[in-house]
Parts: structure tokens; C-alpha cells; sequence
């Protein structure tokens, strides 16, 4: 489908690497998009920053430096919020800021991490964590409130969407997950909808949702609808679904019945899902928005699908409702941002026509008020009627889109239904519904008033009126006012019925009623037409219509037609009358033509054919009719084709007269069709030819047309007595048609004095035969003729060297003319002589300049004449030439002032000031021009004449200072521009100019009168250039309040080498009231770089006031390791500040300071990296530090370190100390050193506290070590693990009987006792 008739149209509204924006920070987690207002953009390089794009202004961006892992715009206003993760822990900080006031509003700790927040209102941020969703107001001081818990259903979901209903009654929860191990590239989606009032959850799988409000008819409050979009796998099947239910429904009220509908993805999108879902509620659509790009319409009332189509070709991560254009913005991979509309005229045809869905496009049109369905709207109005299913038809008619129904014939149609006994009227019924749709037009209120004022409830219209259910007009104040309208109508039908006289009467007093006739004219008019009282009629409407109305046109029409059937005479006399002029033309001509009124129907046919036809009844007109009564037609016609027929039925039935009179006096034939005719007609008479051929401009043609048909008497007839002034055209014509000289002679003769010289001799010089004219000319000259085209014909034309003897010779022929024609012949010098001799001074200057181009004859000229202009020409030319200095003396000269751009732009090109001051004081004496008075300013300057600068500004002047002065400067003229400025009182570019002069405490001054962040910069740099420091402070202290020009000043001052100026500049900045952090900031960083000694005491005096990440970077830059360390732990980056602490321990480790930190860091690694650390640099304090990690490291760990590193005595006294905790690694150890130590009371004492060890192991080991005692801890750790013989074995083997005789008595073992007393009396048997 061609996109022009999509029903949804796609636009690129922007593309987000247009405006800087890098590809990858364009993701879900970096691009957020609240609503159609604001885009935010989180980027992380080149410089943690924040960019936000108002989509009123896209193509300019707002980006601030800042540090955020998240960033929303406010979907109204521009409010920011942020939220950073604290450093080392899983708590988020939460921060609201207003933009335009450029303060913070709110904060927040959040003690857990937030995984995923939104705007869910303009007042509102929702929050979820991992096990919560939370709500922020951001009025108030009040913290985030818990809202509800998360099911299970989303638990290691990442969540991509959180709303609430406008009620803020219902809220939902969306999150995807990894699809199913059948169908993993499937993503799964899952939904939580959570009721407020009811605190219930209910959890079901949806990609997509949203919520909507709609009104069920019947029910006057809202319905909540969720619409939400699912795509799931099960049994090797892909289910994907649209539904859309009612929450919450109303007790007692009709509800919204459940619907859903199949969402249908292409074969090759098998695998994608819906990522968003946007409700119009303009147009009551649903859009769903799939990743890979699908965009799925379906209506909301009925779940019908509308449109499908692919809108982008890269994946859409990121949605947003347009609601004033009730579409919706998406964002793509590409970082295109596309916005989708309803295309208003193409929607409800596409519907009708190719979904074939003719209740959806009604219904469609309705809601919208849209364009399409007219025709199927009345055609169901229609069926309703014919149904008598009025009240159905008053909510069709009062809902129709564009208001079709809404109209005088649909009141009519229900003012028509009879009424039945006990029913409300269908017309109160049609106002009724459209009184709860809103407010009627001017009519329906019209009618409505009179209902109820008939019915005497004036109450009623007050209320209307009050609730501004009406629409006022004069008809309806008039109503209201009278309050009573009787019905004149049937007052005059019974009138009628007795006195039609009277009748008559009763409807003029009517027609002349105050606020205009009760009834109209056309009802009036029938009602006697309808008793056949044509006359009354007649004598009705000849008198209401006397005014000749455009509007009474239908009228006119029709007291001639009833009048042309019944009684022509009297329609004749109407039209010989002529007070009509807006009646049916047409119309009547035909009723005439029946009637028999021929010449009335030619006055009113226009076309050709009828007028052929009436004009062919002349045997029905009057003998003198037709050149009487047609000729009268005539004159009331303009129609070109009626007066030529006109002529052509004159000149075919030999009215010649008729025919002349005709050409002659018409203005409104064809003159070319009718020269035509009248030429193949070859009339006897030729003076109809030569009238149409002399009043239109065919000369040519005529005189062809007599000399080629012997008709030279007219020829002859035409240029004496017609129009002898065409007589050069007719020799021109005869010359071509090589008519014989001697009659042109005597033609040309015949005319004498009458005849157009100079025409003449065009005539004939064009033809080369100029020597016709000569015994003409000789003659005129003869008789004393001094007509100035004479004299130009024989001197000039035809013998050039006799034109200086006629200028001396004669005295009284017109010389501009004859000057102008010499001129022309290039007759220069004769043509000088000629002005020269009729005082014409400025032509023959202008000679002398332009044809003989000599300037120095002109100016010789001039100082003879000495007149204005004629030294103005001389200026212009001198100007021309480039002779500036001499142009302008001659313009002085002239006291010509006109010219004063082209002088001044020349005088500026010639550099010649000096004349070009004289010359500008000339002209401000006649014209008060500013441009004169910036250029004499400028001038002065050029000359060095500041002191003239001075007086002139004094006094009253029209210069443009502002330009004048900045077009010194421009030129470096400074102290001219000095003096302007200063007058002026522009501080900011005296400063300037000062700045050029040198004059450093002067530009200080005027700097601080200014007043302005770029004045003081360009006044500090140039004192820096100079070394005047003292000054270059003073300016500073102005910039660097500014948190923008802070960083420019710096720079400027160590791109030059002035670091100590610099660190004073600073230094002298932090007592200021307007102090703020980049001050102290950029000190830190300069001690940092320049003042190492001093960098400590800075920020333990104003760590509070640092931008501690910038001074991080500093330090970390300039290596200054144990300030590193501080400023970590006072931005509580422990980790960090460890870190740097153990990489540069020489300079940073302190072992108090260290202990603090290790026991906050994040990182449990460190504590590791921390042991290894005290191991190699620091062992006489390892167990200092590892008593403080008691409570946080692994001991098993830390014994296995120092084990691998040989030092496990090292950490001995850390070991007793945590051996409580009974791990098994620390037992161990501890139980090898006491072994290898031989403290045997230790090792017992370990046993008997601690178990968690490899007993048998530690037995085994030490059964056969060479101190008794030891054999004996041995035996006893047999005994405690229940190995009886064993220990008994090694009992009697140390000859430790007593021992032997314990272990048998705990063993409980009968056999193990008689054993053990047998190896004694054996033993005693023995010995």
C-alpha cells in the first residue's frame, strides 16, 4: 500500500547522532523518554554527561556535565531526576532537580538498589528494587512509600516497564526473561497487576500494557480498561494474544464484555515479541510495538484489528505516547526517533473499504471527528428513520462526524414524526441526546427556544443558557425577549378562506414587521397560489420585492413564470418595467419564447443557438422590430457572438445601414471575425469595413483590401475626411502593394497639412523610398511650415550636411526635438549647438559628456552657464570617471546633495577624506540623513579631526552612533571609537577599545560598568598579555563567580605560564560572597599541579566545598598519593583509597588511617590484596590489621595465605583469636604449631575446645612423636573419636595402665575391659 493512503503515518522526527549523540549510549539503559515533551541521554565518555533534547527544539540539545547511572525527565516539566549508586555499597542515591531554577528539590538515600524507575505521573516516581516497587512523591519532604512486593512470577526478570492508571488505583509491572529451554530465543514476558484499593497482585505473562479509560453507554462514569499483549510457547506452539478487560467493575452499571484478538507475526518474525504498547486516546487505538519493528493497530472498543506494517528496520527499544496528536514516538537502535500519527483522511476510507469493517469506520469518524464516512453515516441515519428508531437515530445524528446531520433538514425530519399519545416527541428526543452531548448551533437553539417558550418553560432556557448549552444569536435574544410568537401563519390562511384582499394586506403588514417577516415570502406565496389567487400573489411579491434583492432571486423567478403562463401581458410589463435583475434568465427567455414575447426571450438568451432560433421568428416581430426592438437586445447585451449575429443577420438582409450604424457604435462585437465576414461579404458599401477597421487597428488589411478591389474612392474617402492621421499607414500599405507613385503623391497632397509628418517618414524610410516625400517636404518648408519632423525629414534625414546652415538659419523649430533627433543621427556637434542655442544647457552638457565625451568641455561649459544642474551632470560624469576629488567640488558646486551614497562610497574607495568632510557638511545643511552624519563622523576620524568628533556629537545629530563607533574600532581607529563609546555609554565596548589603547585601568572601569561575563574576560586577557596582574585580579574576581567562564580563565592564565597569579587570583576567590564550588575546586587543583605543599591543609579546610571527583583526577594526575588517599575516603571510595594506599605505600600508608579504611571497603578481595600487603611491608603489624578484618575475611583464606607464604607463626596471635569461630583451617594450623612447638597442654586444651580438625589425621601424626605427653594427646584424641583399641594400644605401650583403664571404662565395652585385664595378668604373670 502506497504510503500515502496508510491510515498510520510514519515520520523521522530526528536522529539522535545528528545532534552528537554517540551509537553506543543509544540503549534502554542509557535513553529514556518520559513522554512527547523530553528525551534524556546518559553518556559515560568522552565525560560523564547528560544530554536532554526538547522535542520542541530537538536540533539544540542541553548537555551538563553529569555523574548519573540513570537520568529521567519530568513528562511535563523540566524536572530531572538522578540516581548514582553509593560507592562500595548496593544503596542507590536518589536526587530531583529543578532545571529552570537551577535548585535541588528533593533527595533520597534509597537503602536498596533500584532496578528499574519511571515517571508514572507528572508528580509521582515509581521505583522497583529486586523484591519491591515504591512510590516517590516529589512534593513534600515525604520518602519513597512501599506499594507492594514482587511476585514470584518476575523474579530474574529485567524489568522494562511500570505504570499506573489515572486513578492511580491500579498498577502494573512488566518484565522479560530467557524463553523456555525448547524455545530460548523466544523471550518470555510476565505481568504483575497490582489493585491499590483491594492490596491484591495477580500475576500473568504479558510482553506488553496498558491502561485506558472508556465510557460503556449506560454508564455516565469511565470505565478502567488494561489492554496487554502476550506471546508464549507451549506444546510446540506459539500463542500470541491481544486482550483488553475492565478492572474494577462498576456495581449496578453496565461493564466492558472482555475482548481479545490474535496478533499475527510473519513467518520471519516468528521469534519476535510486543517490547511496548502506546492506547490514542484521542482515537481510542491500541498500538503495539514489537522489538524488531512491527506495529500492530487495533481499536479499543472492539479489539478489531485496524493495520499491520513493518515501521522500522532496526529494533525499537524505547516508546512514548504522543497525546496531542494521539500517536505515539518510538526510538530505534539507529537512533532514529519516529513518530507515528493517524492519517485523518486516509483512516476511515481504509477501514470501510479495505477491511470492509463499516461499523468500526463510523464509529471511527465519530470518535475522531473524521473524514470518509459521510455517506455511510446518512445512509444508517436513513435506515434508523425508516426504522423508527428515532432515539437511535438522534445519538447517530448528534455524534456524526463534522456535524453532516447536524442541519435544518435532520430538525425538519423529526419535526415530521407524527407524535404519538403517551411518547416523548422524537424531536425532543434529537435535542435531548445532543443537549448531553455538548452545545447546539445556532439553529437547534433556535428551534429548541421555541419549543419551550410555546410551552411556556422559559426556566429551562435559563439553564441552557447558564450551562452555555446554546448558542446565542439575534433570532434567539428576540425569541427570548418577546417571550410569545403567535402563530401567523394559520391567522393568515383564515383570512384567506374569506378576504383574499385582506389576506394581502395581513401578509404586507407582516412583510413589514419589526425583526422581519414571521413567515416567508415563498410560504406566503403559496398559500395563495394553492387557491389559485394569482393576482393577490402578484400585487404580494411585486410589493416585498421592490428592493431588488439577491437573496429574493427564487422569488423574481417566480411571479414572472406563474405570470408568463397565465398572463404574459402582465409579465411584460414586469419586464418592461425592469425592477428585477436576480431572477432565472435563462428560465424566463424560455417561458417568454412560449409566450410569444420574442424580443423579451432575446433579451434574456445568451447562448447562440437560442438566439438563432428566436431571430429566425422575425416574420413574428414587428416590421420595425427588428431594427427597433432587436437593436434595443442589442444594447442590453455585452455578448460578443449576439452582436455579431447581430450584424450578420443585418448585413445578410441589407439593412447596410444597420450594419454601419452597428460597427460603428458597438463596443462589444469580434472585430477580427467581424472584419472577416464583412471583407467575404464585399459589400457594396465599404463604410461598415472601414469603421471596424479604423476603431480596432487594421489599417493594413483595409487599404489592402480597397486597392485590391478597385475601391480607391474610399481609399481617398478614409484619409481626408476619416482619420487622416492613419494616412502614413495607408502609404505604407499602397507601398507594398506597389501602387503607382503618382497616386500616392497626390493621396499624400491631397491630405496636406493634416497628414503626421514624422509617421510619415517612417513609413516611407522603411521602405527605402524616403524620395517620395522630398516635393512634400520642399512644399511645407515653402509655405513656412515649422513643424520640428518636417525640418528632421529634409535636413536631417535626407541631406545631413545641410543640418548646421538650418540651425543657424532657422529660429522657431522645436529644439529639444529637433536637438534629441540630431542626437539619434549622431549628429553630436550639431545637436550641442542646438541646446546651446535654445539655453537647453543640461542637454547640451549632457552632449558634450555622453556623445562627444569631454569632460574638460563640459567643465569649461559649466563655468560659463554656471547653473546647478548642469554642474551636477558634470559631478555625475567626473564621479563615472573616477575623478573624486573634481566630482566633489562640482557637486558643491551644484549644492547637489542627492547623490551622497555614490560620493561617499567613492570617496571612501579614493581615500580622499578630506574633501569628502567638506562635501558631507554641504549635505547635512539640505537633508538630515543618518547615514550623512555617521559618515562625517567617520570621516573626521579618518583625518585625525577628534576634536570636530567631539563638538559634532554635541550637537543635534541623526548619526548611528552604535555603527559609527563599531566601525572605528573595526578600522582601529580607537580613540575616535573611545570618544563614540564613551558618549554612548556602551561600557562594553569602551572596554574594548580602551583594551586597544592600553589604557588597562581605564578598561577596568568601563568593565565594570558593563558589567558582563564576556567584558570582563576580554579586559582580564588582554591585562594578563600585559602583565598588569593587580587589574587582571580585579577582573578575574568578576569571571570566575561564573561557574562556565571559571574554567576559561584558568586556563588562559597557565596556557601563559602565570601559575602564582593564578593560585592569588584564586586565592583572593574564595572570600567572595558568590564563592561557589569550582572556585575551590580549581585552587585544589592548581595546589595540586603547582603547590603540592599546600594541597593538604586545602582540603581538609573545604572538602566540603570540593568537586572532589575533579580534584581526584588531579591528584591521581600529579601522583600525590597520600591526598589521593584522603579525598577517597572523604568521597567514601574506599575501595580506592585502599587501593592507592597499598600501590603507594611509601608516601600514602599510615597504619591507623589504613586499618579505618580496609574495614569499609567493598571489595572483599582487598582484604586479601591487604594481608599479602602487610606480609611483604608491614608483618610486626598483620595481626593488627587482621584483627579488625576479623568479623569480614575468610579465615580459611587467610590461613591458606600464610601458609603458601611460609609465615603461619606470623599470624598466630590472630589465629588464637578467632579460633572460637571453630574453622577448621585456623584448628588445624594452629594445632601443627602447637605440635611443632611441643606445647602439649595447648595442644589437649585446642582439642578439648575446638573439634572442627582432622583428628585421626593429627593423631597419626604425633602417636609415634618422641615426648610422651604427646603419644599420650595422641591416645586421648583416639579416645574422644571412639577408636578405644587404639588408644588403648598406645596406652599400654607408653605403660600408661591408669590411661588404658579410662579408656576401657568410657568405651562401655565388655570384651575391651576383659582384653586389657588379661594383657595385666599376663603382664603380672610375666614379671
Amino acid at each position: 500500500m502506497a504510503a500515502a493512503n496508510a491510515p498510520i503515518t510514519m515520520k523521522e522526527v530526528l536522529t539522535l547522532p545528528s545532534i552528537g549523540i554517540s551509537p553506543q549510549f543509544i540503549t534502554f539503559t542509557n535513553v529514556t523518554m518520559e513522554s512527547d515533551k523530553y528525551i534524556c541521554v546518559r553518556e559515560t565518555a568522552p565525560q560523564n554527561s547528560v544530554v536532554i533534547v526538547d522535542m520542541n527544539m530537538p536540533n539544540q540539545p542541553l548537555r551538563r556535565p553529569i555523574t548519573a547511572d540513570s537520568a529521567l525527565m519530568n513528562p511535563n516539566s523540566r524536572i530531572l531526576a538522578l540516581k548514582a549508586q553509593l560507592p562500595g555499597t548496593t544503596q542507590d542515591h536518589l536526587q530531583i532537580f529543578n532545571i529552570e531554577m537551577k535548585t535541588k528539590m528533593k533527595s533520597y538515600q534509597m537503602p536498596e538498589q533500584i532496578v528499574f524507575w519511571k515517571w508514572i505521573t507528572p508528580k509521582m516516581l515509581g521505583l522497583v528494587t529486586q523484591s519491591s516497587c515504591y512510590h516517590w512523591s516529589i512534593e513534600g519532604d515525604s520518602e519513597p512509600v512501599k506499594m507492594f512486593e514482587r511476585t514470584a512470577n518476575l523474579a530474574s526478570n529485567q524489568i522494562i516497564n511500570y505504570r499506573c492508571d489515572p486513578s492511580e488505583k491500579w498498577l502494573v509491572l512488566i518484565g522479560i526473561a530467557p524463553g523456555s529451554p525448547e524455545r530460548q530465543q523466544l523471550v518470555k514476558g510476565n505481568m504483575q497487576l497490582f489493585s491499590v484499593e483491594q492490596q491484591r497482585s495477580q500475576a500473568l505473562e504479558a510482553h506488553a500494557a496498558a491502561f485506558a479509560q472508556f465510557k460503556v453507554p449506560g454508564n455516565e462514569n469511565p470505565s478502567t480498561l488494561i489492554s496487554f499483549a502476550t506471546k508464549t510457547f507451549n506444546a510446540g506452539q506459539i500463542t500470541s494474544k491481544l486482550h483488553v478487560i475492565e478492572l474494577g467493575a462498576q456495581p449496578g452499571k453496565p461493564s466492558f464484555s472482555k475482548k481479545q484478538a490474535d496478533l499475527f507475526f510473519p513467518p520471519d518474525f516468528a521469534d519476535d515479541f510486543p517490547v511496548a504498547m502506546q492506547i490514542s486516546h484521542k482515537y481510542n487505538l491500541i498500538y503495539v510495538i514489537t522489538k524488531l519493528g512491527l506495529l500492530f493497530v487495533y481499536d479499543l472498543e472492539t479489539a478489531a484489528a485496524v493495520y499491520r506494517n513493518r515501521i522500522s528496520p532496526d529494533p525499537i527499544f524505547l516508546t512514548s505516547e504522543a497525546s496531542t496528536v494521539g500517536g505515539f514516538y518510538a526510538i530505534n537502535r539507529r537512533g532514529q526517533v519516529l513518530l507515528a500519527t493517524v492519517n485523518e483522511a486516509t483512516i476511515v476510507p481504509f477501514v470501510s473499504g479495505q477491511l470492509n469493517n463499516l461499523e468500526l469506520a463510523v464509529n471511527l469518524a465519530k470518535r475522531g471527528n473524521l473524514p470518509g464516512a459521510e455517506n455511510l453515516v446518512v445512509q444508517r441515519f436513513q435506515e434508523l428513520f425508516a426504522q423508527t428508531k428515532y432515539k437511535e437515530a438522534a445519538e447517530l445524528a448528534a455524534e456524526s462526524p463534522q456535524g453532516i446531520l447536524r442541519t435544518p433538514d435532520t430538525v425538519a425530519k423529526f419535526q415530521s414524526v407524527p407524535v404519538q399519545a403517551g411518547q416523548t416527541p422524537p424531536l425532543l428526543q434529537y435535542f435531548g441526546t445532543l443537549l448531553t452531548r455538548g452545545k447546539l448551533n445556532a439553529f437547534e437553539s433556535l428551534e429548541l427556544s421555541r419549543l419551550v417558550v410555546n410551552q411556556n418553560k422559559k426556566n429551562l432556557l435559563e439553564n441552557w443558557l447558564a450551562e452555555d448549552k446554546l448558542e446565542c444569536s439575534e433570532e434567539l435574544g428576540d425569541l427570548v425577549k418577546v417571550g410569545y410568537t403567535p402563530d401567523y401563519l394559520f391567522l393568515l390562511q383564515t383570512i384567506l378562506r374569506t378576504d383574499p384582499q385582506g389576506a394581502v394586506n395581513f401578509a404586507l403588514m407582516m412583510s413589514q414587521m419589526e425583526g422581519g417577516c414571521p413567515v416567508d415570502y415563498n410560504t406566503i406565496t403559496d398559500l395563495f397560489l394553492q387557491r389559485n389567487l394569482i393576482r393577490e400573489a402578484t400585487a404580494f411579491l411585486l410589493d416585498v420585492l421592490k428592493p431588488n434583492l439577491p437573496e429574493h432571486a427564487f422569488l423574481q423567478t417566480k411571479v414572472l413564470e406563474i405570470n408568463l403562463v397565465t398572463f404574459p401581458n402582465v409579465a411584460d410589463a414586469i419586464l418592461a418595467n425592469g425592477m428585477f435583475s436576480h431572477y432565472d434568465r435563462p428560465r424566463i427567455a424560455q417561458l417568454c419564447e412560449k409566450a410569444g414575447l420574442y424580443i423579451r426571450a432575446l433579451q434574456h438568451y445568451s447562448e447562440l443557438p437560442d438566439i438563432k432560433r428566436v431571430i429566425v421568428n422575425t416574420h413574428a416581430i414587428e416590421p420595425q422590430g427588428f431594427t427597433l426592438n432587436t437593436y434595443l437586445i442589442l444594447l442590453s447585451s455585452e455578448d460578443p457572438e449576439i452582436h455579431f449575429k447581430y450584424i450578420e443577420a443585418a448585413a445578410k438582409t441589407g439593412q447596410i445601414k444597420e450594419v454601419e450604424r452597428v460597427t460603428r457604435e458597438s463596443n462589444f462585437y469580434d472585430a477580427e471575425k467581424t472584419k472577416n465576414f464583412l471583407m467575404e461579404a464585399k459589400l457594396p458599401d465599404a463604410r461598415p469595413l472601414i469603421n471596424v477597421c479604423d476603431r480596432f487597428g487594421f489599417v493594413g488589411d483595409l487599404t489592402h483590401y480597397l486597392y485590391t478591389n478597385n475601391m480607391l474612392r474610399y481609399i481617398e474617402g478614409y484619409v481626408q475626411k476619416v482619420n487622416p492621421g492613419n494616412a502614413p499607414l495607408v502609404v505604407g500599405q499602397l507601398l507594398d502593394d506597389e501602387c503607382p507613385e503618382d497616386f500616392i503623391k497626390g493621396l499624400i497632397l491631397s491630405v496636406r497639412s493634416l497628414l503626421p509628418v514624422e509617421p510619415l517618414v517612417d513609413e516611407c524610410e522603411k521602405r527605402n523610398r524616403l524620395r517620395l516625400l522630398t516635393q512634400f517636404l520642399e512644399h511645407l518648408v515653402s509655405e513656412g511650415s515649422q513643424d520640428v519632423h518636417v525640418h528632421n525629414a529634409l535636413a536631417i534625414k535626407a541631406d545631413p550636411s545641410r543640418v548646421m546652415d538650418y540651425i543657424n538659419r532657422l529660429d522657431n523649430f522645436d529644439g529639444p526635438a529637433v536637438g534629441e533627433v540630431a542626437v539619434e543621427a549622431q549628429l553630436y556637434e550639431e545637436a550641442y549647438a542646438i541646446f546651446k542655442k535654445f539655453n537647453l544647457n543640461v542637454q547640451a552638457v549632457n552632449v558634450l559628456l555622453d556623445n562627444i565625451r569631454s569632460i574638460d568641455r563640459a567643465v569649461e561649459f559649466a563655468f560659463r552657464v554656471e547653473e546647478d544642474a548642469v554642474w551636477s551632470q558634470v559631478a555625475k560624469a567626473q564621479l563615472r570617471e573616477g575623478l573624486v576629488s573634481d566630482a566633489i567640488e562640482s557637486f558643491i558646486r551644484a549644492d547637489d546633495a542627492t547623490q551622497f551614497h555614490e560620493v561617499i562610497r567613492a570617496a571612501e574607495e579614493a581615500d580622499v577624506y578630506h574633501d569628502l568632510v567638506k562635501y558631507l557638511l554641504m549635505v547635512r545643511q539640505k537633508a538630515k540623513e543618518p547615514k550623512v552624519d555617521s559618515e562625517l563622523i567617520f570621516a573626521y576620524a579618518k583625518i585625525d579631526r577628534l576634536s570636530e568628533i567631539e563638538e559634532f556629537i554635541l550637537m543635534p545629530n541623526v548619526a548611528n552612533l552604535q555603527l559609527v563607533g563599531d566601525r572605528l574600532f573595526d578600522d582601529a581607529l580607537y580613540e575616535a571609537a573611545k570618544i563614540i563609546f564613551a558618549f554612548i555609554s556602551n561600557w562594553a565596548k569602551l572596554a574594548c577599545t580602551l583594551v586597544k589603547l592600553k589604557q588597562f585601568q581605564g578598561a577596568v572601569d568601563a568593565a565594570r560598568k558593563a558589567n558582563s561575563a564576556k567584558t570582563w574576560k576580554e579586559v582580564c586577557f588582554a591585562c594578563v598579555d600585559a602583565e598588569e596582574f593587580r587589574l587582571a585580579q580585579m577582573c578575574g574576581l568578576n569571571i570566575i563567580v561564573q561557574v562556565d567562564d571559571l574554567e576559561e580563565v584558568s586556563e588562559y592564565y597557565q596556557n601563559r605560564g602565570y601559575f602564582n597569579e593564578l593560585i592569588s587570583l584564586m586565592e583572593s576567590g574564595l572570600g567572595l560572597e558568590r564563592a561557589h564550588m569550582g572556585i575551590f575546586t580549581e585552587l585544589g587543583v592548581l595546589y595540586a599541579r603547582y603547590r603540592y605543599e599546600k594541597l593538604m591543609e586545602h582540603i581538609k579546610l573545604f572538602s566540603t566545598r570540593l568537586n572532589i571527583p575533579k580534584l581526584i583526577r588531579a591528584c591521581d594526575e600529579q601522583q600525590h598519593w597520600k591526598e589521593l588517599t584522603y579525598l577517597y575516603i572523604q568521597y567514601d571510595e574506599f575501595d580506592n583509597a585502599a587501593a592507592t594506599v597499598m600501590n603507594h605505600s611509601p608516601e600514602a600508608w599510615d597504619h591507623m588511617q589504613f586499618k579505618d579504611i580496609v574495614v569499609k571497603v567493598a571489595n572483599v578481595e582487598l582484604y586479601y590484596k591487604a594481608v599479602h600487603f602487610y606480609l611483604q611491608e608491614h608483618p610486626d603489624l598483620i595481626n593488627d590489621m587482621l584483627n579488625v578484618l576479623a568479623l569480614r575475611v575468610d579465615h580459611t583464606r587467610v590461613v591458606d595465605i600464610m601458609r603458601k607464604a611460609g609465615h603461619l607463626l606470623l599470624v598466630k596471635p590472630y589465629m588464637v583469636a578467632v579460633q572460637s569461630n571453630n574453622v577448621s583451617a585456623v584448628n588445624e594450623a594452629l594445632n601443627q604449631i602447637y605440635v611443632e612447638e611441643e606445647d602439649y597442654d595447648r595442644l589437649r586444651e585446642s582439642i578439648d575446645l575446638h573439634d572442627n580438625f582432622d583428628q585421626i589425621g593429627l593423631a597419626q601424626k604425633i602417636e609415634k612423636h618422641e615426648l610422651l605427653e604427646m603419644r599420650r594427646v595422641a591416645a586421648y584424641i583416639y579416645k574422644k573419636a571412639g577408636r578405644w583399641k587404639q588408644s588403648i594400644a598406645l596406652s599400654k605401650k607408653d605403660n600408661l595402665y591408669k590411661d588404658a583403664m579410662e579408656t576401657a571404662s568410657q568405651s562401655g565395652d565388655r570384651e575391651l575391659a576383659e582384653e586389657l585385664l588379661v594383657y595385666f595378668i599376663e603382664k603380672i604373670l610375666i614379671h
